[in-house]
């Protein structure tokens, strides 16, 4: 079973998405498009208490708007980092039966030296149950 996630961004207090969230979400429809997904995680929080409305609520909402099923979208609203990100979506996507897990995000937000999110996502997988993939700016790269 192949399950996406893609990792949010911080919202606008209006409500609306950074460019940054809509380059991610671009990411994972194109992904969509180009590989068959059993499901997407949607991870993010609410960080922005001005916004009132959790990350991957919004990037729900959007997707489904774009045209993917609900049934294939998978809500984490809990996390309020990319450590975070990681210690929830990982056990939802094993709860799932993932084999691969596919890691959606921009090229900056995966090539930090702090806080890096394909560091945090193998440390919280710590088995070789799932393979690791990253998708970023339409390159997949197998780790």
């Amino acid at each position: 079973m192949k399950v996406a996630v893609v990792l949010g961004h911080r919202l606008h207090d209006d409500k609306t998405m950074s460019v940054v969230m809509e380059r991610r979400l671009a990411l994972v429809m194109k992904l969509y498009k180009q590989l068959p997904l059993d499901k997407i995680i949607v991870s993010g929080g609410v960080a922005n208490k001005k916004a009132g409305i959790s990350e991957a609520e919004m990037m729900e909402n959007y997707l489904i708007q774009q045209g993917i099923e609900k049934t294939i979208i998978v809500k984490e609203d809990q996390s309020l980092t990319t450590a975070q990100n990681a210690k929830f979506a990982v056990p939802l996507a094993k709860a799932m039966g993932a084999d691969t897990l596919i890691l959606c995000s921009t090229d900056e937000h995966l090539h930090r030296w702090y806080l890096n999110p394909i560091r945090l996502f193998k440390k919280q997988m710590k088995t070789t149950e799932m393979q690791l993939i990253v998708y970023s700016d339409g390159h997949i790269k197998n780790l």
